[in-house]
């Protein structure tokens, strides 16, 4: 049964952030039937992978998560969501919001199981308030196209501007203003739960400005096996005030050099578990937009839980 927006605000006031991971999308799964399947390289899916908490959010997720910016197929979402993973990351840019966009195709495939899924969303924070783009058409679209009054997590994308900014103005973006105005707007009326960045670079001092902010308490950083030290002990620390970290471009090491193809790293499989090996990471979210894609993160999922 669908929960709404009234009665996700209604149930989160009566019993609180512990009470809501039973329902609210990220708690541990009701028993489903698994696939029938059959191949040495298929993922295990005869006991459950176990739930990370994401930081002082306490959302429980699974190690991996699905990166759904070039997947427009539902089924195939809805075939890694019948395996065990249970949050999905996107962004309202993967698409412009355009027929067909990423948010449409997400839509489609939590229809009928949206309680079950962690939705993240990724905004835009630089156009000025008159362009077309603004953030509050980008998440009333993404909200329709999800098929959703809610999502979990809201994510500014990789704070930017045009033409470019220092970090301190990247950083002013999101830390006052009409854009934090709409989050807090939207976070009281139960549209979000809780709120974050993402970074692709300048991991270390975006970190250090969550860890700071009274307004974020998720970060979904750029980290592989070849990041800097200087990014690993910038998420140890964030991490260690309660800052729930998820990594993407896990097994992409040159992704600032342009992505020949989804998750380039000499051997796939070897790097996401480096990445599933560190404390401080809640999970990863690879891109997939095959099944073989899916069923090698599937396996690796299992084989670190």
């Amino acid at each position: 049964m669908k929960t709404t927006r009234r009665e996700f605000t209604k149930r989160l006031a009566e019993v609180g952030i512990g009470g809501m991971l039973a329902f609210g999308g990220c708690g541990p799964r009701e028993k489903e039937k698994p696939h029938s399947r059959t191949g040495a390289d298929e993922p295990d899916t005869t006991r459950p992978s176990r739930l990370r908490r994401l930081g002082k959010t306490g959302l429980l997720l699974s190690p991996v998560g699905f990166g759904a910016q070039h997947t427009r197929d539902p089924d195939l979402i809805r075939y890694a969501l019948d395996q065990g993973m249970n949050h999905i990351e996107t962004a309202w840019s993967y698409g412009l919001g355009r027929p067909g966009n990423s948010c449409e195709c997400i839509g489609k495939a939590i229809a009928g199981r949206r309680d079950s899924v962690c939705l993240a969303v990724a905004y835009m924070a630089e156009p000025a308030p008159a362009h077309k783009f603004w953030v509050q058409h980008q998440f009333e679209q993404t909200l329709r196209d999800l098929g959703t009054d809610h999502i979990e997590v809201l994510l500014w994308h990789h704070p930017s501007g045009t033409p470019p900014l220092t970090l301190g103005q990247y950083k002013a973006l999101i830390a006052a203003g009409e854009r934090v105005d709409l989050m807090l707007k939207w976070k009281a009326e139960g549209k979000i739960r809780w709120c974050g960045i993402t970074t692709h670079s300048e991991q270390a001092g975006w970190l250090k400005f969550v860890v700071e902010s009274t307004l974020y308490d998720v970060a979904v950083v750029a980290f592989n096996h070849e990041s800097p030290k200087a990014i690993s002990t910038a998420m140890q620390e964030a991490s260690r005030t309660g800052v729930g970290l998820i990594a993407m471009k896990t097994q992409s090491p040159n992704y600032l050099d342009g992505e020949g193809k989804i998750g380039n790293a000499p051997d796939h499989r070897k790097a996401l578990t480096w990445v599933l090996s560190k404390d401080y990471v809640t999970a990863a979210i690879p891109g997939m937009t095959t099944r073989s894609q899916v069923d090698l993160n599937l396996k690796t999922m299992s084989s670190t839980a």
